[in-house]
């Protein structure tokens, strides 16, 4: 419930808040204030959510600091690891630091890619369809590297190469395995041009049908060839995903075929034509790659831009009068799935606990 409310929450005084106005991105930062403060109480303040807190936990103690930082080469999360070293806090402390780069770096994310008045649709979707918001209390590295990735196509669309190159060397050093989606996203932006409703459906076929083709055998012939993902072979971790959970991202297919097909009714300008072409091919990879369980995580690193084709449609929706009940029900098709996930399945991710309700582990 601890979610929901949260959700609710957020959108409604994000709502209020673009009724405002408020420019730049420092001010938006400063309203955004209680929102941040409760995504940090929610997200700083997990525990054992996911299955590599205890992990993460030790990290932040000082230890097996030679895998992240020596066989990883991950030196920029380091540097956060040793701050929190440096400054003697509870090994709490890092969670909280992460998800305040994490909200802040979200806030920027928004604050880019739609109008402020939009900005709880583009939050009400991160929230419900990207996964995001749950899985990076798991993923710490990856996810942390996802929302400078997400920064990172933002900057190619503002045609701002420099920032865009030295971010991604950072990011590189946060997680390793970023690198390999980087010459990805330079493929997309060189096609960028190519949007129209043709290519894009036909991108998100090709998604569908590699989600169906993609099996055990071919992945294990691929995986020999990276060795950051090589030792997967010999501890068995790479499996397939079932028919349940190929499930939860086809439904939001007719959404995505939705959007496309009002896409020139958008009118959308070259930066977030740019972006919604991001959105797209970011959607269809993570539909491509999801039937490997190790190689799904390559899909991850575009999924908050790839919630952006149905922010667009929902905006779209919202500002026609007429069009208001298809905007009332593309929520409602948002919400319930993942109503179901918080509230009935709780698994994972999805299952809340808090260090405030373990006080003894703050001591």
């Amino acid at each position: 419930m601890v979610y929901i409310l949260f959700l609710l929450l957020s959108m409604c005084y994000l709502s209020l808040l673009g009724r405002y106005g408020y420019g730049s991105y420092g001010k938006f930062v400063v309203f955004c204030f209680p929102v941040i403060l409760l995504w940090c109480l929610i997200v700083g303040g997990q525990y054992g959510i996911g299955t590599d807190y205890f992990s993460y936990t030790d990290i932040f103690q000082g230890h097996n600091m030679e895998y992240v930082s020596g066989i990883r080469g991950e030196y920029v999360f380091s540097a956060i690891v040793n701050i929190v070293l440096f400054l003697s806090l509870p090994p709490q402390w890092g969670f909280v630091i992460i998800a305040l780069m994490e909200a802040l770096l979200l806030c920027y994310i928004m604050h880019k890619c739609v109008r402020l008045r939009f900005v709880f649709l583009f939050f009400f979707t991160f929230v419900c369809f990207c996964g995001t918001f749950h899985n990076q209390m798991n993923g710490i590295r990856q996810y942390l590297a996802i929302y400078m990735i997400s920064v990172i196509v933002i900057w190619l669309c503002k045609k701002n190469w420099w920032r865009a190159f030295v971010l991604a060397i950072v990011t590189c050093f946060i997680h390793k395995s970023s690198m390999i989606i980087l010459p990805v996203i330079v493929l997309i932006y060189l096609l960028r041009k190519k949007d129209s409703r043709t290519t894009l459906l036909t991108v998100i076929l090709i998604g569908i049908a590699l989600s169906i083709i993609l099996n055990n055998e071919i992945i294990k012939l691929v995986v020999p060839y990276f060795d950051l993902y090589s030792h997967y072979l010999s501890s068995e971790r790479i499996e397939s995903y079932g028919f349940a959970q190929k499930a939860t991202k086809y439904i939001y297919i007719p959404l995505i075929i939705w959007s496309i097909c009002k896409y020139p009714d958008y009118r959308l300008d070259l930066f977030h034509r740019c972006l919604y072409v991001f959105g797209i091919y970011g959607f269809a990879i993570k539909l491509g790659v999801m039937s490997m369980a190790i190689v799904s995580r390559i899909g991850l690193y575009l999924e908050i831009i790839g919630g952006l084709p149905i922010v667009y449609l929902l905006i779209y929706l919202y500002k026609k009068a007429r069009l208001r009940p298809y905007f009332l029900l593309l929520l409602l098709y948002l919400f319930v799935p993942y109503a179901f996930k918080v509230l009935v399945m709780k698994t994972g991710e999805y299952n809340f606990d808090s260090i405030f309700f373990h006080w003894n582990q703050l001591q």
